[in-house]
């Protein structure tokens, strides 16, 4: 290999690896080949410097960035890289961990507890200080002693001292106890403790500097306070710190990365060179012009442009949708267009910004026969918050639907426990009758504890109240609700605190506002059970959210999932102030910023066609209302886009009927996938017109006509 080693590298990357000695930044920006740089730079310290293997520590945000890591550059020089120690934050803490804990106090053979560990061990804390859970949830708690951990706060430094911060800072305390009594640590504690290690016992760290003399950081504008100090620390002993970061990709403030250690890495390391990777090896000269443009708004950046040698190719498409479905409907149709011009299915990505707008996205594609797969998410219908309103609202509709009654019986907590729940299912063996009707004669139920035989009766009432307004005309978003609110599941939301918890509560509104648009489509007519066929009908469309074989699917995931990865084709979704900036982010200027970089990172994901939707209106929490264009679109370049449409049979404002040929129940029809079937039912007319197929080899499935692309034959 000898010295052509870097002879594929561009000038720029040549430089970032042959500036060995002392810090150097490698801003590298989207698709600009950081990875290629890093193993090559790894590879020459080895190759042509003669460096130790063993003397080099590399930091990943995930073990499959170390395993690819690892893998280029045992390809380039062998086996000995196996020497070198490569993996994320927590991997390397671990390996440090277990040979100098001791000098804290611990077993080197400690545990490390996952999340579930965690809340049930917070669980008991909690008991034991006799806070309520409904009003200190175990999850949330955590996420404060994790905040507090990530900035290197201990108990003893504790500086909220308001009547929440006080208790939380006695469950911290008597966590971090009972943890040590268990010889176990948490995530956080990994990071955390590795910083203990080195402050409190400089010899320890000591041993560390004379081991590793270089130290390279991948992702470096998502490091937090403790992964920063523990990279400092290390690096502190030879000076040879190569940072490799993109500050116009750094998104995951929510989750305590501090963009500040990159745009301070200069201050921080005052000899610090800086190299730019700006060439993009992705992306056409349109896109990255939209991109520049963007980012270039924000003021918190270092600088840098991206170029490329693709040429401009073709300008990037928008499309303002009436509504959302509008909006889904032109993602289908998109999705058959690209698939015209000659690319796969798995080609083409589908980018938004909270979980809750797949479910348009979702209902169309699966109308439309587009197999899709989510990442970093889970289907709509099949959340634990949506699996949960929809189970009460089965009960409300059928009380001998026990499947539904066994899983939300407490859920959220109300009292009825394991044991309880045993005792009035053997009353219900027993007497022979249905579990619910078990609850409502709780009180006969022996050895059932009196807090449980209320909560029974209570839920027991809150069903048949439910039941009775199902069977009023009308109401059915209001139904549904108010089964989230007097259920206590909506109460129970929004009582956690954190990403997650506000993600499930938009999840929650958003099967409000599909009842919504069911009421809508049926004017108004449809019932309870209507609603829940519907639903079920959308969750049996799943040979859409498989992978088709041979193709694939559609990927659809929220645009933080797709940091990382990159399409052909990209679509962005919901472009509207409130989704994109996200509402939360409106009132504060750092967020903002963070906001605009998410919509970068966006627009960077895709290679060769990029396609930018909004709706004028969107229905949220069961309620239509107007929307405003995201500031970010007037950011792009009007050069650079250009307006596209709905073919006019799409078009919601614009309903013709579909075909001229009736389709009836026995007719045989195709579907391009599925092949031969048999109409088994028909729902709605025109452009509404729903039907179901039987196919010998496929099963009953269920499409929108407009979408299907079913050729007829007349029954025999």
């Amino acid at each position: 290999m000898g010295s052509d080693l870097l002879a594929a590298l561009n000038e720029r990357q040549r430089e970032a690896c042959l500036t060995t000695e002392g810090p150097v930044l490698v801003l590298a920006g989207a698709g600009s080949g950081k990875t290629r740089t890093l193993t090559y730079r790894i590879a020459y310290l080895m190759q042509e410097q003669g460096v130790d293997p063993s003397s080099i520590l590399a930091f990943t945000f995930t073990n499959k960035a170390a395993n690819e890591m690892k893998e280029r550059v045992r390809a380039l020089v062998g086996t000995i890289a196996d020497r070198m120690w490569i993996g994320t934050f927590h991997a390397i803490a671990v390996r440090i961990l277990r040979r100098d804990i001791a000098v804290l106090g611990y077993d080197p053979h400690f545990l490390v507890y996952d999340a579930d560990d965690s809340r049930q061990l917070m669980r008991e804390i909690l008991k034991e200080l006799d806070l309520d859970e409904k009003q200190w949830p175990a999850a949330s708690v955590l996420a404060r002693i994790s905040r507090a951990k990530n900035d290197l706060i201990t108990p003893e430094t504790w500086q909220d001292l308001s009547f929440a911060g006080r208790r939380i800072q006695a469950a911290y305390t008597r966590y971090r106890d009972r943890l040590k009594a268990l010889n176990a640590l948490d995530f956080d504690d990994l990071i955390l403790m590795t910083d203990l290690l080195f402050e409190r016992h400089p010899e320890v760290l000591e041993q560390y500097h004379r081991r590793f003399r270089y130290i390279l950081v991948d992702e470096y504008q998502d490091t937090n306070q403790s992964q920063y100090r523990m990279i400092r620390d290390l690096a502190r002993g030879s000076g040879n710190l190569c940072a490799v970061g993109d500050d116009d990709q750094s998104i995951y403030g929510w989750r305590g990365a501090d963009m500040s250690i990159i745009l301070n890495f200069q201050r921080d390391f005052p000899e610090a060179k800086v190299v730019r990777l700006e060439e993009n090896y992705r992306s056409t000269g349109t896109i990255l012009a939209a991109a520049n443009a963007v980012v270039r708004h924000n003021r918190e950046r270092l600088g840098k442009e991206l170029w490329t040698r693709r040429g401009d190719g073709e300008p990037i498409r928008r499309y303002e949708a009436a509504d959302e479905e509008s909006e889904a409907w032109f993602i289908a149709q998109s999705l058959h267009e690209a698939v015209r011009r000659g690319y796969k299915l798995s080609d083409c990505a589908v980018l938004y910004r909270t979980n809750a707008q797949s479910r348009a996205i979702e209902m169309a594609l699966s109308r439309a026969g587009i197999p899709y797969r989510m990442v970093g998410g889970t289907r709509f219908y099949d959340r634990r918050e949506v699996k949960d309103l929809l189970a009460y609202l089965r009960v409300a509709y059928n009380p001998l639907d026990e499947l539904a009654l066994d899983r939300i019986v407490n859920v959220p907590r109300r009292g009825i426990g394991e044991v309880a729940l045993s005792r009035l299912h053997g009353f219900r063996t027993r007497m022979g009758i249905s579990l619910f009707e078990a609850l409502e004669r709780a009180e006969e139920v022996p050895d059932l504890a009196g807090a449980a035989q209320r909560a029974s009766k209570e839920l027991a009432a809150l069903f048949r109240r439910w039941q009775a307004a199902a069977a009023e005309p009308g109401g059915l978003a209001e139904l549904v609700e108010r089964v989230a609110r007097e259920s206590g599941l909506a109460a129970s939301l929004h009582q956690e605190r954190g990403r997650e918890a506000e993600e499930r509560q938009e999840n929650i509104g958003e099967l409000i506002s599909e009842a919504r648009r069911f009421e809508q489509q049926v004017d108004g007519q449809g019932t309870l059970g209507d609603f829940l066929s519907w639903v079920a009908l959308a969750t049996d469309l799943d040979a859409a959210g498989e992978a088709a074989e041979g193709q694939g699917g559609v990927w659809l995931m929220t645009l933080h999932s797709a940091k990382g990865l990159e399409f052909p084709v990209v679509i962005l979704a919901g472009l509207e102030e409130g989704l994109l900036p996200h509402g939360r982010s409106l009132d504060d200027a750092h967020a903002l910023e963070e906001e605009r970089r998410l919509f970068y990172v966006g627009i960077t994901r895709a290679r060769d066609a990029l396609f930018l939707t909004q709706a004028k209106s969107r229905t949220i929490q069961g309620r239509v209302g107007p929307t405003t264009p995201s500031r970010f679109l007037a950011e792009v370049p009007p050069e650079l886009w250009q307006p596209s449409s709905l073919p006019r049979h799409l078009d919601r404002a614009n309903r013709p009927p579909l075909t001229a040929v009736e389709m009836r129940e026995g007719m045989k029809v195709r579907h391009p996938r599925f092949g031969w079937g048999t109409v088994v039912s028909t729902r709605g007319q025109d452009a509404d017109l729903e039907v179901t197929i039987a196919f010998p080899n496929g099963g009953v499935r269920a499409f929108l006509a407009r979408f299907a692309q079913l050729t007829y034959e007349e029954a025999e």
